[in-house]
């Protein structure tokens, strides 16, 4: 089967460049263009003359690496996806993956040479559609401008599921800021305007706005996944400090007859999470019946003394830990540790950011009671979309436990 999408594919070899465009053509790829020159590649994708909806590019080549061809899309302002292709060691390719995400693009993943045609497939797969390729903006967004969109109403809730590996059922989903903007008809995620809300203290009417509109949302979520299903918003470390935080998220959800067992608070740190305001309010969540959650567990101050002896309900293992962690064995010791611990601690473990087939295989067999989250799985979506991806996925479970069958 044809497919219509223009495919740029940047190595100094033209040998692998060769392989490459012969796979693609086998998946249905006519519309490739093959780059052995780095340059010459940018100078056609600046000039865009054609659009192209998938750069491959190798990351090491001599005088123009893979790392400044990344660097430079993100300045030409790319809007497709980018895919790095490397025969380097994991930590140097995983490093480059997450300098492309600061550099504003759209990052599909990483292949490993020798190239396969399962990879290649497997990575072409992910790519999204393009109401869901959402990017951030370059610049902050300005404080009108938020607010602006908050009175209107445009700041909405996406969800993305956390899924049983072995029940295949969606135990609970994340909460995840969007602002819609009605005259571009796009999706702005928060890279473009958290900043503007910390900055200009808009984080608490930013948290209201969104567990208002998720709490309204529980009756359609629960109409999907069950009556059992759970929701997690996100709270920073720093929001804590105000001790009054606890009491009205208690009284916002009972106003909507909405359980607080049904909520999860994911804290997130960008500073240490010690004050005795920030422990104080943490422990009130945790007295009115609201479930904790330590997010991004592997980066900045997460770590295990918080969960030694802070009332967490649940930790998320960030992206970095689970990235091919079927090869990576320090992620494999790291995790391994967590499940442990959830095991003595009835503390639940969700893995964040699982995104090849490789990764959900390892977990699912070595750890089957641990929540699976990512874009594997699904993408955020609004609550509209919820349903039909669910109907979907249950569709492909049953195919897939008919065919090991």
């Amino acid at each position: 089967m044809k497919n219509t999408k223009h495919v740029a594919v940047i190595d100094d070899s033209e040998s692998v460049l060769l392989l490459i465009q012969k796979m693609l053509s086998c998946l249905g790829y006519e519309k490739v263009s093959c780059f052995s020159c780095p340059q010459t590649a940018l100078d056609e994708i600046n000039i865009g003359k054609t659009h192209y909806d998938v750069v491959f590019t190798n990351l090491g080549m001599p005088d123009i690496d893979g790392m400044c061809v990344i660097r430079e899309l993100g300045k030409m302002n790319f809007r497709g996806a980018v895919c790095i292709i490397s025969d380097l060691e994991n930590r140097v390719t995983e490093l480059a993956a997450e300098i492309a995400k600061l550099q504003w693009v759209y990052l599909l993943g990483s292949i490993s040479k020798p190239i396969t045609l399962d990879a290649l497939e497997k990575t072409l797969n992910k790519l999204p559609k393009p109401h869901e390729m959402q990017f951030q903006q370059n610049s902050a967004m300005a404080r009108e401008a938020l607010i602006k969109y908050l009175i209107n109403g445009s700041v909405v809730p996406y969800y993305q599921p956390k899924v049983n590996p072995v029940t295949r059922c969606v135990e609970s989903v994340e909460v995840l800021a969007r602002i819609l903007d009605a005259d571009s008809g796009g999706v702005i995620l928060p890279g473009s305007f958290l900043s503007t809300a910390v900055q200009h203290d808009l984080v608490d009417l930013l948290t209201t706005t969104i567990a208002e509109k998720t709490a309204s949302d529980m009756e359609t979520l629960s109409a999907i996944f069950g009556q059992d299903v759970t929701v997690s918003i996100n709270l920073s470390a720093e929001q804590l400090d105000d001790l009054s935080i606890p009491n009205r998220l208690g009284a916002l959800f009972k106003e909507k007859n909405v359980l607080r067992q049904r909520i999860t608070l994911e804290i997130t740190e960008e500073s240490a999470l010690n004050s005795p305001e920030q422990l104080e309010s943490l422990n009130r969540l945790r007295m009115q019946g609201f479930g904790v959650s330590l997010d991004d567990f592997g980066t900045g101050f997460a770590n295990f003394r918080h969960l030694r002896h802070l009332p967490f309900t649940e930790v998320k293992v960030d992206r970095s830990l689970i990235s091919k962690i079927h090869t990576d064995h320090f992620g494999q010791a790291i995790v391994r540790s967590l499940a442990d611990f959830s095991l003595e601690s009835e503390c639940k473990v969700v893995a964040e950011g699982v995104e090849l087939d490789e990764e959900l295989a390892y977990l699912t067999s070595h750890y089957p009671n641990m929540l699976i989250q990512g874009f594997l799985i699904c993408h955020p979506k609004p609550i509209e979309e919820l349903e039909a991806w669910y109907v979907k996925w249950e569709a492909q479970c049953e195919l897939s436990d008919k065919v090991k069958s």
